[in-house]
C-alpha cells in the first residue's frame, strides 16, 4: 500500500496511550516506556518521536514483529515505511468517520469487509467500533499479521487468503466494504470491482481509495518505489526499467509492480459495475453537468454564460484534467437497492 495523505493520531489515541489520570495528573506507563526505549534501540532512536505516539497495542504488536522491526531500521526507506504502515489503523477510522458523513451509521453488528487488509488495520478500526469485521488479502504474510495485530488490540477478527478477482463469499454478505490502495495493485481491477459489487448486500456502502497516475508528485517520485516517471509506464515498462536499469527489484516486501489509475476511468467502471457515487467526485465535473446547482455569483455567471456560448466540450476536458491531476481518489459509493444507504 502507499499513502494517500499521512494521518495524524487522533487526540483519542492519545489520551488512550497516556494512561490513567487522576485529579488531572498524567500517570506514567512504566511497561509502555519500556517498549518504546527497546523499539527504539532496534529500528533507530531517531524514529522515538513517532513511536511515542502510537497507542499501546500498536506497540505490543510492533513488539512481535522482527520483520517489520528490520525493515524499519533500514536507512532509506524505514522511516516512511514506519509512518506509513504503523498508521494503518487510524487511516482506518478517518475512511469510517467519512461514510459517517454520508449518514447516521450504527456500527455494532454491521457486516464489513476489507479487500486488501495488509496487516490488517483498516479491520481493527472496524472491530473497534463493534463490527463484525473481515478482512482478505492475497498474501499469507498479511492475513498472519492481521490475526497478530487483533490479538494486539485483544478484537475478534476474521482474516482469510484471497483474491479480490474472486472473493470467497457469498452474494450480499456484507453491509459496507473497503479497499485502499490496492485496486492499483490488481491486474484486473474491473473484475475485483465486480465482485465487490457482488459481496455487497443492496444499499451497502463501498469506500475506495486510490492513487492518480497523473499527479505531480507521484510523477516525481513513484509513490511504492520511489524512482521519477515509474508511475507513467506500462506495467511491463515500469517492470523492466526497475529491475534492469534500477536494480530496485526484487525487495524484501516486494509485491509487485504498480499501474496507477486514473480518476476517469475509475469513476467510469465504477458506474458501469453499477455503483452510485454518493462523494468524493471532483466537484467542478459535477458542478459542470448542472450548474443549476451551483451557488450564485460570478463564477455561475462565467460557467452558464460560456455553456451557452457552446464551450461545454472544452470545459469538460479542463475540468477532466484538473481531476487527474488532483490528490488521489476517495469515493464513496452504494450499491442501489430498495432499503438505501441507512446504515442507521
Amino acid at each position: 500500500m502507499h499513502p494517500c495523505g499521512m494521518p495524524k493520531l487522533d487526540r483519542r489515541s492519545k489520551r488512550h496511550r497516556d494512561g490513567s489520570a487522576m485529579n488531572g495528573i498524567k500517570q506514567p506507563n512504566v511497561a509502555r516506556e519500556r517498549l518504546v526505549e527497546e523499539l527504539s534501540a532496534v529500528i533507530g532512536g531517531q524514529k522515538r518521536a513517532f513511536l511515542d505516539r502510537l497507542p499501546t497495542e500498536e506497540l505490543r504488536y510492533l513488539a512481535a514483529r522482527g520483520d517489520l522491526q528490520q525493515r524499519y531500521a533500514d536507512r532509506r526507506r524505514g522511516q516512511f515505511l514506519l509512518e506509513w504502515e504503523m498508521s494503518a489503523v487510524i487511516r482506518g477510522e478517518l475512511a469510517l468517520y467519512e461514510m459517517e458523513a454520508c449518514g447516521p451509521v450504527n456500527w455494532p453488528g454491521l457486516r464489513m469487509l476489507d479487500v486488501g487488509c495488509g496487516d490488517g488495520g483498516f479491520v481493527i478500526a472496524m472491530a473497534r467500533r463493534g463490527a463484525r469485521a473481515h478482512g482478505l488479502d492475497i498474501f499469507e504474510a498479511g492475513v498472519a499479521g492481521a490475526k497478530l495485530r487483533a490479538r494486539a488490540w485483544e478484537l475478534p477478527i476474521a482474516a482469510v487468503v484471497g483474491s479480490a478477482t474472486s472473493l470467497p463469499y457469498a452474494a450480499g454478505s456484507f453491509d459496507i466494504v473497503t479497499c485502499g490502495d490496492v485496486i492499483e495493485h490488481v491486474a484486473d481491477s474491473p473484475a475485483a470491482l465486480r465482485e465487490i459489487h457482488r459481496v455487497l448486500r443492496p444499499g451497502g456502502l463501498f469506500w475506495v481509495a486510490a492513487p492518480t497516475r497523473y499527479f505531480p508528485a507521484y510523477v516525481w517520485r513513484d509513490p511504492h518505489h520511489g524512482f521519477f516517471g515509474v508511475a507513467l509506464l506500462p506495467r511491463r515498462a515500469a517492470t523492466w526499467y526497475l529491475t534492469r536499469l534500477r536494480r530496485a527489484l526484487p525487495t524484501p516486501h516486494h509485491y509487485g509492480v504498480e499501474r496507477l489509475p486514473t480518476y476517469g476511468a475509475t469513476v467510469a467502471t465504477l458506474r458501469r459495475t453499477g455503483f452510485d457515487i454518493l462523494t468524493g467526485e471532483y466537484r467542478p465535473l459535477v458542478m459542470l453537468r448542472n450548474p443549476a446547482h451551483m451557488r450564485e455569483g460570478w463564477k455561475k455567471q462565467i460557467v452558464t454564460t460560456l455553456l451557452a456560448l457552446g464551450f461545454r466540450l472544452p470545459l469538460t476536458w479542463v475540468c477532466r484534467l484538473g481531476a487527474e491531476l488532483r490528490w488521489p481518489i476517495r469515493l464513496i459509493c452504494r450499491k442501489p437497492g430498495a432499503r438505501g444507504w441507512d446504515l442507521s
